[in-house]
């Protein structure tokens, strides 16, 4: 999933190498703002409960908001740096591997696994960015001083720091799951409690339309890479509910083993209770969680010196 989103981005940055000098920025300094959708990649949730390449494995039913600001320069036609600031909701939801399923009637793919285990989480995510902008083409369009734009594709990659805060709805209050250690993190040997700030890989693909060398609007697409498996607190196995009643206050221990092993909201008789048993696989720690967002973005240049310049004419640059 991820490779295949850096190798099209390479290939975009690589068609840098066809393009001609042509369009200068008037104006290198832009600030905007940023609006769009967030969507988790993980453990959690995923297209039919069993999980998809990337954009294919989107949950339209767990899409949530993103808003951010940033600060653009650019350095020429064809190369830009840059700072994000953001701030977006991720979440997933077992509930959504697929309807028709039953604890009575157990199905022989992922979809009733994810379905039975029934696991959910939401998680605000606050997220800094540095990131390299390569812009192959600019094509100029329009002339003179009224109507003067200019169109240009973009990919990009960088490098971020981002805050996440795993929780899960219980008796109808939202409950921090990063503290109730629900995999045994830090109780048994080899689960390390999982940092809260981790580091990102932001890469993607971009348009941008630039007006009057005023202002500008991109839409954008942008891929995290993490290094994390616990976005969403699911990723190694069921552990044994002694566990929690031996580190934990008696009422603190049950939530953690209410939390952990949900599977028994559905199936109160544990018809299938062999599936989620301590040592059962609960997540998938192969694979790395990841998410993406979708925004559109609004600028305006930034003039130092409060005037104009002259014009660019001409045809569009290739």
């Amino acid at each position: 999933m991820q490779r295949t989103f850096i190798i099209l981005c390479l290939c975009f940055s690589a068609t840098l190498g066809f393009s001609q000098a042509g369009y200068q920025p008037m104006y290198p300094l832009e600030i905007g703002l940023q609006v769009g959708t967030s969507q988790f990649l993980g453990d959690l949730g995923g297209q039919k409960g069993i999980g998809r390449p990337f954009l294919r494995d989107t949950d339209f039913g767990q899409i949530r908001p993103t808003v951010g600001i940033y600060g653009r320069y650019n350095v020429g036609a064809h190369f830009a740096a840059r700072v994000d600031l953001s701030f977006l909701q991720v979440s997933g939801n077992d509930a959504d591997a697929g309807t028709g399923f039953s604890p009575e009637t157990k199905g022989s793919d992922g979809a009733w696994f994810r379905y039975y285990r029934n696991l959910s989480f939401r998680s605000n995510i606050f997220e800094a960015a540095v990131a390299a902008e390569v812009i192959p083409y600019n094509f100029e369009l329009g002339g003179g001083y009224s109507g003067y734009s200019v169109l240009s594709p973009y990919g990009f990659i960088g490098i971020g720091v981002f805050n996440f805060r795993p929780q899960a709805l219980y008796n109808g209050v939202w409950t921090d799951l990063h503290p109730l250690r629900t995999e045994g993190q830090g109780f048994i040997d080899g689960r390390a409690p999982y940092s809260l700030t981790q580091m990102n890989i932001p890469l993607g693909l971009g348009i941008k339309w630039t007006y009057n060398d005023t202002w500008s609007i991109s839409l954008e697409v942008n891929h995290r890479i993490t290094f994390t498996d616990y976005i969403d607190d699911v990723s190694t196995d069921y552990v044994d509910p002694q566990v929690f009643l031996d580190n934990f206050p008696e009422d603190r221990a049950q939530i953690a083993i209410d939390l952990a092993r949900r599977s028994v909201e559905l199936d109160p008789g544990e018809v299938h209770g062999y599936v989620t048993a301590p040592n059962e696989q609960r997540g998938d720690p192969k694979d790395n969680d990841s998410y993406y967002t979708i925004n559109v973005r609004f600028s305006y240049h930034i003039d130092p010196r409060s005037v104009g310049s002259g014009r660019r004419y001409g045809c569009p640059v290739w």
